[in-house]
């Protein structure tokens, strides 16, 4: 199964392409900042949906949700998309600091 990970899933943009990725067969990891946010996904979801509690701009949390990724994963490929502040692209490893700075 692909799997991808999506920032600021909870609403707009970033809810509607993990809807998408999901219809078309997805595992989606959507980063999502408060816990009810987090239960309505899943409930809205289903299985193939899992939410990551974090901010973008909290390093922490975001190298914990990344190591949870990364344990779920066994080895497969990932994609990962940024949907933080109007600014959709890809984002690789070690770009918290970019995140920082868009998300200020």
């Amino acid at each position: 199964m692909k799997s991808v990970v999506i920032t600021g899933a909870s609403t707009g943009i970033g809810w509607a392409t993990a809807k998408l990725l999901l219809d078309r067969g997805f595992r989606v990891f959507g980063s999502v900042r408060k816990p009810a946010d987090a239960d309505r996904l899943r409930s809205e979801f289903g299985a193939n949906f899992t939410p990551l509690l974090f901010d973008v701009t909290d390093e922490a949390a975001a190298l914990a949700a990344a190591r949870e990724v990364r344990n779920a994963l066994n080895g497969e490929t990932l994609a990962v998309v940024s949907l933080e502040r109007s600014q959709v692209r890809p984002i690789a490893a070690g770009e918290i600091a970019h995140a920082r700075h868009v998300a200020a």
